[in-house]
């Protein structure tokens, strides 16, 4: 059964990579619902959170889609990216703006 707040149908499922010191050190989103665990830590290279980052699967993506609406206050979508090499990736926007402004930011980056 899918939950209603984090949308997983796996309570234990996250954090995917280190969970252990992910869970002992990074600030975690823990659902009111079924209990999850999910990351909101900050990468200090990029001051970016995990659900900033592309994913490899629209499965993954859902996993870390409610601590991008928590960290926004907002309600989010996660989108599909199709490189121009056929490479697929999802990422997690907050507006249609933020879209707008990444793929014309990738595509800047291409061109150089």
């Amino acid at each position: 059964m899918k939950c209603e707040e984090c949308y997983s149908e796996d309570s234990r499922i996250t954090p995917l990579m280190g969970a252990k010191e992910c869970l002992e050190n990074h600030k975690q989103y823990i659902c009111g619902t079924c209990g999850r665990c999910i990351c909101l830590e900050k990468d200090p290279k990029r001051n970016l959170q995990r659900w900033n980052f592309p994913f490899k699967s629209l499965e993954i993506a859902k996993l870390y889609l409610r601590s991008a609406e928590a960290t926004i206050k907002n309600v989010c979508r996660i989108y599909e990216i199709i490189s121009k090499n056929g490479r697929i990736s999802y990422k997690i926007f907050s507006t249609n703006d933020e879209l707008v402004n990444y793929l014309k930011w990738k595509i800047k980056f291409l061109e150089k």
